[in-house]
């Protein structure tokens, strides 16, 4: 696609130290470079940048966001003031704590069982192992597995050290799905509300490598469930997501279930299917060929 001249910089975004490797940055910044733009690959936690030099910022990984958080709601706001952030604020503010996926259950969604307990509060542990047998701990606000624990049917201990152990965080208590052990998450990539490709995920717990396997075609039922979840979001009014991964796996009944919304830093695998990042490149300009730059206020 023609590139109008005033598009000049685009920031592709990383932190300063990966907690893994993300081969698909490069492919990304190679994608907008073929199209006429000049594209760098840039550390959020970089204070020397001066983000509004930038036509767009592109949030690809910033798996570091969890552990700097304090840090790194204040640099999403201030970018969002200082240029294009994509996703949008909006969406990210949204989609950044976890109780998203009680609120899309409660439109209809098939979602995994999700209890939220705020900071500072104590479950009734021994209610909860009755309801679902082994468990799934994880903070509300969370990447790449952060603090997310499997807790045996019954060792309310165990669930009580993890939990005094992130005390001052909003926490996630979940059934564990036998499926995901055994089948992995089917991990669904949408560009600009498009399906584009899938990869099978193994289970991945606190302090474990990504456990990312090849792609594969998703289930109709998984494709619809997606299809609906993307519909809300874009219902909502807060923006169209130019990038959205769905994480789905199937519950004890086999149903398609959402597991997470990705809308702000997931893993898009674009080095395995590197035309998806061409597609991503495009959308970026074209986003920005609709409207200018935010003005710093």
């Amino acid at each position: 696609m023609p590139v109008e001249r005033s598009i000049r910089r685009v920031a592709v975004v990383t932190c300063r130290t990966l907690p893994r490797p993300d081969p698909g940055l490069p492919v990304l910044r190679d994608a907008f470079g073929s199209r006429g733009v000049d594209a760098t690959i840039a550390a959020w936690d970089d204070q020397s940048i001066d983000w509004s030099g930038f036509d767009a910022v592109v949030i690809q990984s910033t798996w570091n966001y969890v552990q700097e958080f304090d840090r790194f709601w204040p640099w999403i706001e201030a970018t969002a003031r200082a240029t294009r952030l994509i996703n949008p604020l909006e969406i990210i503010r949204w989609n950044i704590h976890k109780r998203y996926l009680i609120e899309l259950a409660a439109l209809g969604v098939p979602t995994v069982a999700t209890e939220l307990v705020p900071a500072g509060v104590e479950p009734a542990w021994e209610s909860i192992f009755a309801r679902w047998g082994e468990i799934v701990l994880k903070p509300a606000i969370s990447a790449g597995s952060f603090q997310t624990v499997r807790v045996t049917k019954g060792d309310v201990k165990a669930a009580r050290t993890h939990r005094l152990a992130n005390g001052s965080r909003d926490m996630l208590v979940q059934p564990l799905l036998l499926s995901v052990l055994e089948q992995g998450e089917r991990n669904m990539v949408y560009l600009g509300g498009q399906f584009q490709h899938a990869i099978r995920k193994g289970a991945r717990w606190s302090g474990q490598s990504e456990a990312s396997g090849g792609l594969l075609q998703p289930d109709r039922d998984e494709l619809d469930l997606a299809e609906q979840v993307l519909a809300i979001v874009r219902a909502k009014g807060i923006g169209e997501p130019a990038y959205a991964r769905v994480d789905v796996a199937r519950d004890r009944d086999d149903r398609a279930v959402l597991m997470e919304l990705e809308l702000i830093e997931p893993s898009l695998f674009f080095d395995r299917v590197p035309a998806a990042a061409g597609r991503l490149a495009e959308i970026v300009l074209a986003t920005l060929q609709q409207g200018t730059k935010p003005r710093l206020s």
